[in-house]
């Protein structure tokens, strides 16, 4: 059995993982838009629509995973 720490530890980090990751999901264009500085001022780059579907895809996935291995680390290290 491990000690208090780091059982924290093993819960705290993937749950900080699906937290970033359903902001992810949530808001893409957010995080990822940028503005430029141009010779005509300034400038907004944006995403693809493409890339704003798989951003939100990825982001469900990649917080399932999160989620799934609090559950594990549960169910492994009692």
């Amino acid at each position: 059995m491990f000690p208090a720490p780091f059982r924290l530890f093993f819960v705290a980090v993937p749950l900080l993982v699906a937290a970033g990751a359903l902001a992810m999901a949530a808001f893409p264009r957010r995080l990822t838009s940028w503005q430029a500085s141009g010779p005509d001022g300034r400038t907004r780059i944006e995403p693809s629509e493409t890339r704003i579907l798989l951003m939100r895809v990825m982001g469900v996935v990649v917080a399932g995973l999160a989620i799934l291995m609090v559950v594990a680390n549960f169910a492994f290290i009692p």
